[in-house]
């Protein structure tokens, strides 16, 4: 009785079917890695991950790859951001440590490039890049679509002044209104009722279909659930009821109240002509048009539906058999089309939407987010000939290799499959550079189309596999712990293709709390008692109750701690670190 949508993916269906197996990734030495090929690196939580881009970034730049040709995306502002500034301290740093070799420097990399026979030119490429870091292509995933989609508007047959509207919210209201209007308002009234016992708006309409509509590349199932005009029958079915209570009341009530087999605390005898007073009266208050809720918490007439009254009978025992009793089976059946065809509605309103979406915007030329990595994938797609106003996109990839001849995406966990397939299309191609960083442990954008079933789609097809080792930013006790409870779990992450690997620490890393010149665990369990708490019939804390005392006790446990003598961190490290309860 719903409507269901997912992603149009193979892999995920050979995933589930366990098609896709273990990994093996090796630990990554960035400095003897093959730069051009397709390369996933899987980097787990404070493994490095951005430090590693600037490094493999730095390698390109010396190895004679423009800085503008260097594409890296990842998905928010904030983090291309602070890629550019990273990227740039990188650098900076680099060339300054090979320019003056009195400093001191802990980096590997310079030392790396201090072994090169080329070394003025490597620093001769590394200034070019900082003077002309501005050209540097450090981007969104978003802004990647609608930078290739406005230079490449012939190709990709989009608008030159495309416009970007970030917030499509007043139009998806405007199409749900306009929906309705025109497929929603002349239905019949008892499909009207329906529509709203079940809260079925346009504001409804657009807070669930808000993250679904325009996207592309989704199966609805089911593809069509079959609409049929079945208002007449119900309102029959509802003439013969309400003779029968109008006429038979006691009939009804003496055969169930006599009948040995029944559950009669159910059906008591207090119950029933309560029941049937009450489907009385709401059939005397609307007549023929009386919608009934036929759901056991919905209208009292349920509890005479045939199939109801033969499971509250005893097992061996022959269930009453009553006229009433068929008639509500068969309102059951009429309520249950009902759904149906609201599903057909909503699959209709699919179809509506995206039809409204390319009106609009082929009217104004714009573009809502969704749209640009539809769009860029869809003009990708194809035999590369221009045919009856079809994207050449034999001539697009072309473009855009020429523009951009190495790629490298960061928080790759979180592209959704229609993503993959513009990166793996432009970049997955023999002798280019193609880097993949994530954690599929990470995932956290499946709200917004995250898929990570095209992680493992890449993984089984990239060239070389690696994986960060060591954690820069954790205590070891904490590292060692994470470790017990997840390698001591077989497939901790449900996906045999999702592996844990151990993770290490650096020889410098310590542990920052102590007590009695003991280090204390820093990964704990802790349990919140159940008393002076409101619980539910099983005994258990509500979810809303757990959600206010948690942070709340975390956050005490933290300003607890930061104000110990347990804490070794220095007194300025400690002041700057107090948090006001």
């Amino acid at each position: 009785d719903k409507i269901w949508i997912s992603p149009k993916c193979s892999h995920c269906i050979q995933a589930l079917n366990g098609k896709f197996k273990g990994h093996i990734m090796k630990p990554l030495d960035p400095f003897h890695i093959d730069l051009e090929k397709t390369t996933l690196i899987e980097a787990s939580a404070g493994t490095g991950k951005t430090y590693t881009i600037a490094t493999l970034y730095c390698r390109l730049v010396a190895k004679g790859y423009a800085l503008e040709s260097i594409l890296v995306v990842t998905f928010t502002e904030a983090a291309a951001a602070e890629l550019k500034l990273r990227i740039r301290r990188r650098l900076f740093d680099t060339l300054e440590n090979l320019q003056n070799p009195s400093l001191d420097h802990t980096d590997d990399l310079v030392d790396f490039f201090k072994q090169k026979q080329d070394l003025s030119k490597i620093c001769k490429r590394l200034k070019l890049a900082l003077i002309s870091f501005d050209q540097a292509a450090i981007m969104t995933i978003h802004s990647f679509c609608l930078k290739v989609l406005k230079e490449n508007a012939f190709e990709s047959q989009s608008y030159f002044d495309i416009e970007l509207v970030p917030d499509r919210s007043l139009f998806l209201r405007q199409v749900c209104y306009d929906f309705f209007m025109g497929h929603v308002n002349n239905q019949d009234s008892l499909f009207l009722s329906y529509l709203a016992q079940r809260q079925i708006t346009p504001e409804h309409f657009a807070q669930i279909f808000g993250s679904l509509v325009s996207r592309s590349n989704l199966v609805i199932l089911p593809q069509d659930s079959g609409v049929l005009n079945i208002f007449d029958t119900y309102r029959e079915t509802i003439k013969k009821i309400q003779d029968i209570l109008f006429t038979k009341p006691q009939e009804v009530i003496d055969l169930i109240g006599n009948h040995t087999g029944i559950d009669k605390r159910s059906y008591s005898k207090k119950n029933v002509p309560a029941w049937l007073k009450a489907s009385r009266e709401k059939i005397e208050e609307t007549g023929l048009n009386t919608l009934f809720k036929m759901t056991e918490k919905g209208d009292a007439l349920f509890k005479f539906v045939q199939s109801r009254i033969a499971q509250k009978t005893k097992s061996g025992a022959q269930p009453p058999d009553h006229e009433l009793f068929n008639l509500c089976e068969q309102l059951l059946c009429l309520y249950t089309q009902f759904e149906k065809n609201l599903i057909h509605l909503k699959i209709e309103f699919l179809d509506f939407f995206n039809t409204e979406l390319e009106k609009i915007k082929k009217a104004n030329g714009i573009c809502f987010f969704d749209d640009l990595v539809n769009d860029l994938a869809k003009a990708l797609e194809g035999d590369g000939e221009y045919d009856q106003g079809k994207p050449n996109s034999h001539y697009l990839k072309k473009a855009v290799r020429q523009k951009y001849t190495t790629c490298l995406i960061d928080e790759f966990q979180d592209t959704d499959p229609r993503q993959y397939d513009i990166f793996s299309t432009l970049f997955s191609c023999p002798g280019t550079p193609f880097f993949m960083i994530g954690d599929p442990k990470q995932a956290i954008y499946a709200f917004r189309g995250g898929d990570i079933f095209a992680y493992l789609k890449a993984s089984k097809e990239c060239e070389q596999k690696y994986t960060l080792e060591k954690n820069y930013r954790s205590a070891p006790l904490l590292v060692k712990g994470i470790n017990e409870i997840f390698s001591n779990t077989k497939n901790p992450f449900l996906f045999e293709a999702i592996e844990f690997s151990n993770v290490k620490t650096p020889e410098t890393a310590i542990n920052y709390f102590f007590e009695n010149e003991n280090p204390i665990a820093p990964l704990q369990f802790c349990f919140i008692k159940r008393e002076d708490h409101l619980t539910d019939r099983q005994g258990l804390i509500k979810k809303d109750t757990a959600a206010a005392i948690i942070p709340k006790a975390v956050a005490i446990d933290i300003v607890s701690l930061l104000n110990s003598d347990k804490c070794l961190m220095d007194k300025e490290s400690k002041r700057m670190s107090k948090i006001s309860p």
